[in-house]
């Protein structure tokens, strides 16, 4: 298939979704009540994301996207065909398409069905927690410990879990001759576990030319994925609010500090909120080593715009860490300081160094020791309860599964004739995180980390129950598969999941 003719599918594709519904200008990325329970009615408003969409990711944006490396077996040119083929579409036409089906929906989960993964055949695949795979020794070769007989999906699931356990045994030319097999049937069209197989292992030309013709519509990707699923939102609503919720009455500045601001998504609605509290706000993006795929500048321009027009004079500015402490410590405790991460949510589509993440939330617990201030941490890969201490074959199951229920959670709330759409949104914004090479490589530098919350030293902040119901309205819990729960210390967790696995997860500190 020619790169034009996949470039003109897309566009339709995209804007197919549309035709099933998004007037954008009335649409909102976040329910506003809880924000306008701590105003007042009188004052509350519904917030349009149209307006700060409108000016964001310029066309240069897609010529500096970070993917992260992938490895496997690099096939050639001419063997694209056999995974792109039935890719008709991958245009903006069809992203539009997506926007306008979902605003038009008001049941985005009414085609999920109770079917189990246990139960659903080669469409979705078996739970890859399976032990049904015998440990392998070096001496055994690939036809003596795989059941190569079964068809489909269950041999797929088989061949995954392997390719983990001969990891984790060092046993690299095997687990290469798995790799072989795997690529034979990943494929970005087929059922959820080949889709996320067919990320993990593909590298060079097939990645490459799905990926390339993908972002040449990331405006639109970008904005029908984080409207259409929760992934972005939830997160950055259930932090907001804890936010909110903590403002002290006699604070006459709330400073946001936040790890990664990326487009300055999360941020429009807090501007308005903290629009009607009458209180100054100042937001801070940390500067690091990293390469960022964004344009600081760009971000600030389009956040003080939006400001303006909520009456809000915003003052925003990027700083390294140790700045950053050196001004806060002259300040003398007289701003809120509301410490913001966010790492690995889907619609960032990067993975942040550890170091530097713990770095700002060290910085951080030691600033909220002496000032009054929250942390809000939210976590896409389940950072905080992977088994990076355990064997290599223990972790790759664990992000097997939670990648496998992202899939699965798009694919289930999406309408079937929209596949090339969803293909799009799952190149920009899931393959980033699926790696095998990177998987491996993340497994051994953080093995013995246990990250923060063993010794952060702040108590948890309990999350209040009227967030929790917006939540759970947000993501339709009653009529989807999506359910929010509150976990951890004094309820200062909240986990959004995926027919019983977290997907993503907010916690609050003070």
């Amino acid at each position: 298939m020619q790169p034009e003719v996949l470039q003109s599918i897309l566009l339709q594709d995209l804007d197919e979704a549309r035709l099933y519904g998004l007037e954008m200008d009335n649409y909102t990325c976040v329910d506003y009540e809880l924000y306008s329970s701590i105003t007042t009615p009188e004052d509350s408003s519904i917030i349009t994301s149209e307006s700060y969409f409108h000016t964001m990711l310029p066309s240069d944006h897609i010529s500096k996207l970070p993917y992260v490396d992938d490895s496997g077996v690099v096939l050639p040119m001419e063997n694209i065909s056999q995974h792109v083929e039935g890719i008709e579409d991958i245009s903006g036409t069809s992203l539009d398409d997506v926007l306008r089906w979902w605003a038009t929906s008001e049941e985005m989960d009414s085609m999920c069905t109770d079917v189990s993964m246990e139960n659903e055949g080669v469409r979705g695949g078996p739970s890859v927690k399976s032990n049904d795979t015998p440990v392998m020794s070096p001496s055994m070769n690939l036809t003596m410990v795989l059941p190569m007989e079964v068809e489909g999906q269950t041999s797929l699931g088989s061949l995954l879990k392997a390719y983990g356990e001969a990891m984790e045994m060092g046993q690299r030319e095997l687990a290469n001759a798995i790799v072989g097999c795997l690529n034979e049937k990943a494929s970005p069209l087929g059922g959820t576990m080949e889709r996320v197989a067919f990320n993990l292992f593909h590298s060079g030309n097939q990645i490459d030319y799905i990926k390339q013709e993908s972002t040449k519509n990331y405006k639109s990707a970008f904005k029908a994925f984080y409207e259409c699923f929760p992934y972005g939102r939830f997160p950055h609503f259930a932090a907001n609010s804890a936010i909110l919720e903590t403002i002290m009455n006699d604070s006459r500045k709330v400073h946001i500090i936040d790890f990664d601001m990326g487009e300055g998504v999360q941020w429009p609605p807090m501007l308005e909120a903290i629009g009607k509290l009458k209180r100054e706000i100042k937001l801070t993006s940390i500067r690091t080593n990293y390469a960022q795929s964004y344009s600081f500048e760009e971000t600030k321009n389009r956040l003080s715009d939006y400001a303006n027009r909520c009456g809000l004079k915003l003052e925003v500015q990027d700083v390294g860490i140790e700045d950053l402490v050196w001004e806060i410590v002259r300040s003398h405790g007289h701003d809120f300081l509301a410490f913001n991460c966010m790492v690995g949510l889907p619609h960032m589509g990067r993975r942040r160094n550890r170091s530097e993440v713990m770095e700002f939330v060290r910085a951080a617990k030691n600033l909220l020791l002496t000032n009054k201030g929250i942390l809000t941490f939210g976590d896409g890969e389940d950072w905080e309860n992977t088994n990076v201490s355990r064997g290599f074959g223990s972790f790759f199951d664990d992000y097997l599964k939670h990648y496998h229920a992202l899939c699965e959670s798009m694919e289930r709330s999406f309408p079937e004739n929209l596949t090339e759409a969803r293909l799009a949104m799952e190149t920009l914004f899931v393959g980033p995180y699926v790696s095998s090479l990177s998987w491996y490589q993340k497994w051994q530098n953080d093995r013995g980390d246990y990250g923060f919350k063993e010794d952060i030293g702040l108590m948890g902040w309990r999350l209040s129950k009227e967030s929790l119901m917006e939540a759970k309205e947000m993501v339709n819990e009653r009529q989807s598969a999506y359910s929010i729960r509150l976990v951890g210390q004094n309820n200062n967790e909240m986990v959004l999941q995926w027919r019983g696995t977290p997907l993503v997860r907010v916690s609050a500190w003070k």
